[in-house]
This record gives structure tokens, C-alpha cells and sequence, in this order.
């Protein structure tokens, strides 16, 4: 049998310690949220004028009552880091 010494076993126990109360802190958390700002720029490229809401959920931008200068308006969703667009749908009315 291999023998190793306390101070082996010890800081063993330690490091083992340190990883298992370290994953439930960062469990569940979505990645980094980027500047809303940065939104914003992408819906004027995207030919928005105007919006109501720009919130963040579930690792995407949900944005709801986006106008265009058309008068056309939508309710999208922007996927976070990447900010392509993922859901485009027309309000009607």
C-alpha cells in the first residue's frame, strides 16, 4: 500500500473542500451580461427607431415594441455576446 503522509492528505482535503463549496456559488448563474448600450447599436443598424423595453433573460435581449421607420412594429429577442438576432415577430394592429 502507498504511504503518504498527513500533510499530503491534508492538503488533498483542502483543495477538495475549496472546489465542492466553489460550484454551487457559480451554479445557475447566466454568462456576463453585456452594456445595454450596446443593444441599442445593434437595433439602429437593424433599422430600429424607437423601443419600449430592452431586458435581459435567460441569456438573451428581449426587446418588446421595436419600431422601425416604416411604423412596422415587432417584439425580438437578440442573442447575448453574438447579438444576431434570434426572434423576429410582427405586432399586429
Amino acid at each position: 500500500m502507498i504511504d503518504v503522509s498527513r500533510m499530503v492528505r491534508l492538503a488533498s482535503a483542502v483543495a477538495a473542500l475549496g472546489v465542492a463549496m466553489a460550484l454551487p456559488a457559480s451554479a445557475g448563474r447566466d454568462g456576463p451580461r453585456e452594456d445595454p448600450a450596446v443593444v441599442a447599436e445593434r437595433l439602429r443598424h437593424m433599422g430600429f427607431v424607437e423601443w419600449r423595453d430592452v431586458r435581459w433573460s435567460h441569456g438573451y435581449w428581449k426587446v418588446n415594441n421595436a419600431k422601425r421607420a416604416n411604423g412596422h412594429v415587432y417584439d425580438l429577442e437578440i442573442e447575448s455576446g453574438s447579438f444576431d438576432l434570434v426572434r423576429l415577430r410582427r405586432e399586429r394592429g
